[in-house]
């Protein structure tokens, strides 16, 4: 029997996919809190003499996607700065900032660390103290931090319990990604898998898949560091119609009548 259009009920969005119009991967959501399509439109009213509506014309659709990933997807970031992400090997190191903190009469140890860049300070109650200087050789004193072979000694002050310690380091496995102020995110494709259950067999799932061939997310990015149950973050971005095809696509929605695996 062939499939009819009917209910469908969505159990939820599964992950997301973008792709450049070369088919090369960009980002993968993995973790889609909720993802929805707003299509709308403007619309010219034409009345009687008396004001009543006898027609409406609707012209000019648009269309917005707002979607929100469970965790902050550093691919997405890079998709939205529209700068390529730089990854750090063993072969190509990368100078990161390294911000932490080391306890009176212990050690660090800060193997990769850029000469003269290492700042030590104390730290008491959330607020920096004294800034100490590095001993030019021999152990620490009281005013001086001293390093050898890649360890990091703290001054001997008293009163101090705490230090704060900024340095650069050069970082063999990790990512930097650039948002600056003259880039601007490309146009590329989404794909939006949802699982969905048919109301007459609610228990087995079937994909539902969303196709946007023409997506332009938005520069606007919230980074929220704040860590607990809530690391969500906002994606969203405008539909452009596919002027280069005869029906001027925008979203299409596929329905596979298949049993599909929760994975």
């Amino acid at each position: 029997m062939a499939f009819k259009l009917g209910d469908v009920i969505i159990d939820r969005a599964q992950f997301g996919y973008g792709q450049t119009k070369a088919g090369v991967p960009l980002y993968a959501l993995t973790q889609l809190n909720e993802f929805s399509i707003e299509i709308t439109a403007d619309s010219t009213d034409i009345t009687d003499a008396r004001g009543n509506l006898v027609y409406r014309k609707y012209t000019g659709k648009k269309g917005e996607v707002t979607a929100q990933n469970a965790f902050m997807n550093l691919a997405v970031i890079s998709a939205i700065a529209a700068t390529d992400a730089e990854i750090a090997t063993d072969e190509n190191t990368i100078i990161m900032p390294v911000l932490t903190t080391v306890k009176a009469g212990e050690t660090l140890n800060i193997e990769g660390y850029v000469k003269d860049s290492v700042v030590v300070s104390g730290i008491y109650n959330g607020a920096l103290g004294t800034q100490y200087t590095l001993a030019a050789a021999g152990a620490a004193t009281k005013t001086e931090f001293a390093i050898s072979d890649n360890t990091l000694t703290p001054p001997t002050a008293d009163g101090e319990t705490e230090y704060f310690v900024k340095y650069m380091k050069n970082v063999k496995s990790g990512a930097k990604v650039t948002i600056n102020g003259k880039d601007y995110p490309k146009a590329h494709e989404l794909f939006v898998k949802a699982l969905a259950v048919d109301p007459c067999d609610k228990g087995n799932f079937r994909a539902a898949v969303i196709h946007i061939s023409d997506f332009m997310p938005s520069p606007e990015v919230t980074l929220a560091l704040t860590g607990g149950d809530s690391q969500t973050m906002d994606y969203k971005g405008s539909i452009l119609t596919d002027t280069c095809s005869t029906n001027q696509a925008m979203v299409e929605v596929y329905f596979i009548d298949e049993v599909e695996e929760d994975v």
